[in-house]
């Protein structure tokens, strides 16, 4: 484990909360009362080097490491969480098409996604197979000029607000290809804004498309073998929700100290009460064991370049920690707690949230039990 950080993450820790305390409070409230995200903070983020800070600096990105990345995300996410989905799709969305597009898709719009100039998404999810590949509906299909795609796909970020997106879908070798779709293309119609419990201030909608597009919109270039496109970006999202809940708790924790300090019951604060003891403590070790693993989970993706096992065990552990934190903190608000409006409402409500995204725990467990079969 890390018992401590370089001194130059420290210092970028220090910028990323300068940022969030100073850009994104205002966004708070009217973020949780559905109110979207605008472009501006979009652009904000580009300046910061948020939105490239783990990809090439030759194209626009911060050529940082992924413990930088998850050091961000966590500082960001202790104002607001919701900004973790906000913004990191442009990222995964410029680091496919650094995996595996041609020079020219690279160069067309790589740099402008990560300034923030554009925004993105990336459409895989389906409302009947979820992110099953082997079940995936949408097929792309030949025609004189290009390719046809036709699907509909669920739980879409940004689908309404985005410039560019790569959709997944079947080619007519049954393979997994993926394509690049101008949302200004006749056929795209995203959906109306899918109300969420948590994580909002943030585009979510379905998407039915029936779109053609040009060869030279297939990543790369060519059809099929592109599921490892898929799992080459995806670390970076894992990445960014662990490290958002760290954020998230450690909120947690101080909203539940500083009412416990202020909460008086027969004569004294109730800090000084063994039961609040109990679930502060519980929390800090909580919060301790999840910011580790989610570091160890970064800092192997950094040093292997490849860390699933890792990723997994961290996906799993750290969201449905940030749930007991988040629930440990309304404890200790009592009534006020659950109140509408109060911070660590809000929270709990994000943590449920964050324990589905990017897979769910049973999709996790299942990877890491992949792992323990292979020991021995």
């Amino acid at each position: 484990m890390l018992s401590a950080l370089p001194p130059e993450i420290e210092e970028y820790r220090a910028v990323c909360r300068d940022f969030a305390t100073t850009h994104l409070t205002q966004y708070v409230k009217p973020a949780d009362e559905g109110v979207l995200l605008p472009h501006e903070l979009r652009l904000k983020l580009g300046e910061l080097g948020a939105i490239g800070l783990p990809l090439p600096e030759e194209y626009g990105g911060g050529g940082g490491s992924h413990l930088a990345w998850a050091v961000l995300h966590e500082e960001l996410s202790r104002v607001l969480p919701a900004v973790s989905m906000y913004f990191q799709t442009n990222t995964l969305v410029a680091a496919a098409i650094l995996h595996a597009g041609t020079e020219a898709q690279i160069r067309e719009w790589v740099p402008d996604l990560l300034s923030g100039k554009l925004s993105s998404f990336l459409a895989f999810t389906e409302p009947q197979t979820g992110t099953d590949t082997r079940m995936m509906t949408t097929r792309a299909t030949r025609t004189d000029d290009g390719w046809l795609i036709r699907g509909t796909k669920m739980w879409i970020s940004n689908a309404r607000s985005s410039d560019i997106g790569i959709v997944f879908a079947k080619d007519p070798d049954d393979d997994i290809s993926l394509f690049l779709v101008p949302t200004d293309l006749p056929g795209y119609q995203p959906g109306t804004q899918i109300p969420i419990i948590g994580v909002r201030g943030t585009e979510l909608t379905d998407l039915v498309l029936d779109v053609e597009v040009p060869n030279e919109n297939v990543l790369g270039g060519k059809t099929g073998g592109q599921f490892a496109t898929l799992k080459d970006v995806m670390p970076m999202g894992k990445i960014g929700i662990c490290a958002s809940c760290v954020g998230l708790m450690q909120t947690c924790l101080e909203e539940a100290v500083t009412y416990a300090r202020n909460r008086e019951q027969q004569g004294h604060p109730i800090i000084d009460f063994q039961a609040v003891h109990r679930l502060i403590a519980d929390m800090v070790a909580a919060i301790e064991a999840s910011r580790q693993i989610t570091y160890w989970a970064a800092a192997c993706k950094d040093m292997w370049g490849a860390a699933g096992t890792e990723l997994a065990t961290a996906k799993l552990f750290v969201t449905n920690k940030a749930l007991e934190v988040a629930r440990m903190a309304v404890s200790v608000h009592g009534v006020y707690g659950i109140a509408q409006g109060a911070t660590v409402e809000r929270l709990l409500r994000d943590a449920q949230v964050f324990e589905l995204l990017e897979g769910t725990s049973e999709v996790h467990r299942e990877m890491v039990m992949r792992a323990v079969r292979g020991i021995g």
